[in-house]
């Protein structure tokens, strides 16, 4: 009985693990996903898109560009980069963001599509960050 139990215990516990297991990012951080998308999304350097805060899973980004500075938000679902101005209540759906990586080659990959169709496609390696 006692060892029914444990075995029971332990297959609970796995289950919880594996529910809470971060996804495979590539060796990539989900900050510096959500700034290269940005980045790519407003055409602008990495190292003019700072991470400022996280809240949950939403993460706040700022841009200083030309004198000017904005307040992005964005959160990882799933393959997709979702994004808002900070002083937007709603997510921006075009164009649609999305990202793969190449883990052998340490490669960032950050699509622009319009429904189906690919607008562009920028890549970022690690060193880059």
């Amino acid at each position: 009985m006692l060892k029914r139990a444990l075995s029971c215990t332990l297959y609970v516990l796995v289950a919880a693990c594996l529910v809470a297991a971060k996804p495979n990012l590539g060796g990539f951080r989900p900050q510096q996903i959500c700034q290269a998308a940005l980045a790519s999304l407003q055409g602008s350097a990495l190292k003019n898109i700072d991470f400022y805060r996280s809240r949950q899973q939403q993460m706040e980004f700022r841009l200083s560009q030309s004198g000017q500075t904005h307040s992005y938000v964005c959160q990882l679902d799933g393959e997709r980069v979702l994004w808002r101005r900070a002083q937007d209540s709603r997510w921006q759906l075009n164009p649609e963001l999305r990202f793969h990586f190449n883990a052998s080659a340490k490669q960032l990959f950050i699509g622009h599509y319009l429904g189906q169709a690919k607008l562009a496609e920028y890549s970022y390696r690690v060193g880059d960050f």
